[in-house]
């Protein structure tokens, strides 16, 4: 008999922050990262948290996703345990209250709770076991002895097809299917589900929502506003909601 789900990204989505991000931060405070790079991304943070434009937070990221990426084989496995482990104990309550009790009560209503990140396996594990879910995916970085290879299977895009080998793997079904997510990499599985909801969306996000048809929820301190489009095409609150 097939099985209801709900799938959730969850940088962004369920954690208030990235779990890449965070463990980063730590690995820069053990000192364990190049001179080169910690001088690249602070400039680029200090640019985001300045918001000196509008593309501020995407070069960050960018900066320091790629950055980490070219440092892995020089990257000690133990050292990146170590954050990731300091990420999870002082960082895994850091949610937004929306989406976990969403996902709550999805949970009590019996359905398959999947998480979906771009961030490393490492780091999704423990944290979709904290929070109850049945599965979860997360990127894969190859180990060789003391230090990692530099191979990687990333997971923050076609989050279609990883839902559609989920839903082979453990007999799912899309009626009544729920997905959310915050970004455009998000949309594919998104649009693959009977109920998406665009949360705190990112522009583009945002659009496809508008366009689709999508719920869109944002958060913000202890209230959730649900928005959507007018009869003359104009976004409007739909909906306000206290926790």
């Amino acid at each position: 008999m097939s099985k209801k789900f709900a799938a959730f990204d969850i940088d962004g989505t369920l954690f208030r922050s990235g779990l890449y991000r965070e463990v980063f931060y730590e690995l820069y405070k053990m000192g364990v990262l190049p001179n080169d790079l910690t001088e690249q991304t602070t400039e680029k943070h200090r640019t985001w948290r300045h918001r000196v434009h509008g593309n501020a937070f995407e070069e960050f990221e960018q900066i320091m996703i790629d950055g980490l990426d070219g440092f892995l084989p020089q990257l000690k496995t133990a050292d990146y345990d170590t954050a990731a482990q300091r990420v999870i104990e002082k960082k895994a309550d850091n949610v937004y209250v929306y989406t976990r009790n969403l996902l709550r009560h999805l949970q009590q209503e019996g359905y398959f709770t999947v998480a979906i990140s771009g961030s490393q396996q490492e780091l999704v594990e423990p944290f979709a076991t904290h929070y109850g879910f049945d599965a979860w995916v997360g990127q894969e970085w190859e180990r060789k002895g003391e230090y990692f290879t530099g191979k990687m299977t990333k997971t923050h895009t076609g989050k279609d097809k990883i839902i559609q080998s989920l839903i082979d793997k453990h007999q799912l079904s899309l009626d009544d299917s729920y997905a959310v997510g915050d970004s455009n990499g998000d949309s594919g599985m998104l649009a693959l589900v009977e109920h998406p909801i665009a949360f705190n969306p990112t522009h583009e996000l945002l659009e496809k929502a508008l366009e689709n048809n999508w719920k869109i929820v944002l958060e913000r301190k202890s209230t959730s506003y649900e928005l959507e489009r007018d009869h003359d095409g104009r976004v409007v609150l739909a909906n306000t909601n206290r926790h």
